[in-house]
């Protein structure tokens, strides 16, 4: 999330840069914290040169890998001590920690007992990049792996994350035009209208003494459901029979407009509707044979956003 970090990726000069996929991306995070010529880690090097003189001595170097890999939590004075088995005393390693403290590479933890290494993920590869080898066995490349595995982990998140959005975004449309209707559209009859396709000339919104979803649930056939069910209190005004699409990109389809067209005459028949009207609401708009299709069918179509209140 750091600008500095997204402007330098932007701006690698890495042979192999492609920021639209994930194995390049990873190649160019590999170059900038890994390559002499990345902007990142010569950014980072000069400042953890400047720190060398306190962490370059007996264990500095062991001390901060440990706290890197372990930056996730807060790691104790005996923790370090015992797992590295540092030859020397509490009192010098206190010093020691306090010290790095002071040139930010790592923080203070909730007591003076207490540390954790600096959360900040490409600190760490560009750190153990250059001085992991030198403490312990290591190859390189496990870092481009760790890089290709974060990558991937987080696409999981964004495209679970998405569909999570994707499906409160539905419900919130769906609820702004039960809003509409309920509320609104016979006050506002003309507005609503000049904002709705393909409506019958005698069409007007009314009075509904019901207005939700409809779901249709019969024990030997396929049950379904549909978005918007207005019903008109007076039998000779229109009830409605209405989809919703809050979609960005994907426009409606002919696919859908047949699927919709279907359970519109099966509910009309249902409920023995003498007038009802086809509504479709899609924010991103509709294919072309979609589009013909319903202005043969006399289904009304708006993708026009203030149906959602927004002006």
């Amino acid at each position: 999330g750091s600008p500095f970090y997204i402007s330098a990726i932007i701006r690698s000069e890495c042979e192999e840069k492609d920021l639209t996929t994930i194995e390049g991306l990873t190649k160019t995070l590999e170059f900038e914290t890994l390559s002499n010529q990345g902007e990142i880690k010569a950014t980072w090097m000069e400042y953890i040169s400047s720190a060398l003189p306190r962490i370059n001595d007996r264990y500095g170097k062991s001390i901060l890998l440990y706290l890197c890999k372990n930056r996730e939590r807060e790691v104790t004075r005996k923790e370090i001590m015992d797992d590295l088995k540092l030859d020397m005393t509490d009192t010098e390693l206190e010093l020691k920690l306090k010290a790095m403290v002071k040139s930010d590479i790592i923080k203070q933890g909730h007591t003076n007992f207490d540390y954790q290494g600096v959360q900040d993920n490409i600190f760490d590869k560009v750190f153990r990049g250059v001085y992991e080898k030198e403490i312990q066995h290591f190859d390189i490349k496990t870092i481009g792996k760790e890089y290709s595995e974060k990558l991937s982990e987080l696409r999981k998140q964004f495209n679970r994350l998405q569909g999570e959005f994707n499906f409160y975004k539905g419900y919130y449309a769906e609820y702004a035009l039960y809003d509409q209707l309920r509320l609104h559209a016979k006050n506002n009859n003309e507005f609503f209208k000049s904002i709705t396709r393909y409506l019958p000339e005698d069409f007007n919104f009314t009075t509904y003494s019901y207005v939700w979803k409809y779901n249709y649930a019969p024990i030997y056939s396929k049950s379904f459901n549909i978005d918007i069910f207005a019903r008109a209190v007076n039998k000779s005004d229109y009830s409605i029979i209405g989809e919703v699409k809050n979609r960005n990109s994907k426009k409606f389809d002919k696919e859908e407009a047949l699927n919709f067209f279907a359970k519109f005459e099966e509910i009309r028949h249902i409920e023995k509707l003498e007038r009802a009207l086809g509504f479709i609401f899609s924010l991103s708009g509709f294919t072309e044979d979609a589009e013909l299709f319903c202005k043969e069918k006399g289904i009304a179509c708006s993708h026009d956003e203030r149906w959602l209140g927004v002006k």
